[in-house]
């Protein structure tokens, strides 16, 4: 699976051949297929592979009894920590979150559902946090969507330049801050 979902991340689904997997696995195209019936069974078993563990990372961090903004920053870090260092499972997430949008199928449903688990994460904690009067946000699903979008643009602007935790501290700073300055100078903008 390692295999395929390095291929899988470096081509377009009709370029990879079973052939290739089979060889970058050290493997007989024969094994391959007696774990997978194709390569469309070999590609979701590899995506939802990756989901359902950075799933399962997220649901750690937010049941921590830390205090809400610390819980944010573990779940964000949970979810940059992982996407850096299963760089392949990104670039197939990317992907396939632009074909599932709209599209059918058990798997592309299955893709979204196992989505939407990470934007109930961030939205609980958001909402909890809320009741306990550290964070005002007025539509907590909205929150969360905008939070996990800014994690997925930083990972491709950061393409592993920076550290996971400069990553993490900069989203949630922009996410919990704003961009704008809060010092007494007042409103001038720099020229």
């Amino acid at each position: 699976m390692d295999a395929a979902a390095q291929l899988f991340s470096q081509k377009r689904f009709g370029e990879v051949r079973m052939e290739e997997i089979a060889l970058a696995a050290g493997v007989g195209k024969g094994t391959v297929y007696t774990y997978f019936a194709d390569k469309e069974e070999l590609y979701f078993a590899v995506v939802f592979d990756g989901i359902t563990k950075l799933n399962e990372d997220l649901r750690v961090h937010a049941a921590s009894a830390l205090e809400p903004e610390e819980k944010l920053r573990d779940v964000v870090h949970g979810i940059i920590s992982f996407l850096s260092q299963n760089r392949s499972f990104f670039r197939l997430m990317s992907v396939e979150d632009s074909r599932s949008h709209g599209g059918k199928g058990d798997n592309r449903r299955r893709w979204r559902e196992e989505r939407s688990v990470q934007l109930e994460i961030m939205e609980t904690v958001l909402r909890d946090g809320g009741e306990l009067g550290v964070f005002s946000f007025r539509d907590h699903r909205l929150a969360a969507s905008v939070l996990r979008d800014m994690v997925r643009s930083a990972m491709m602007y950061s393409r592993g330049e920076r550290s996971t935790e400069e990553v993490t501290d900069s989203v949630l700073g922009i996410f919990l801050d704003g961009v704008r300055s809060h010092g007494t100078q007042g409103t001038e903008r720099p020229e």
